[in-house]
């Protein structure tokens, strides 16, 4: 999978996850911790 399709993944995923903040907080904090990574290797 390209770096660019892996980034939008994982926003798509974020901004499902923070509808429900409370419950998934730590999961957002790693998928945003991924997205600032593959943007670096971009």
């Amino acid at each position: 999978m390209e770096t660019k399709a892996k980034i939008e993944l994982l926003e798509r995923r974020l901004q499902i996850l923070s509808a429900r903040e409370k419950e998934n907080q730590g999961v957002c904090r790693r998928i945003q911790r991924d997205i600032r990574n593959l943007k670096k290797k971009i």
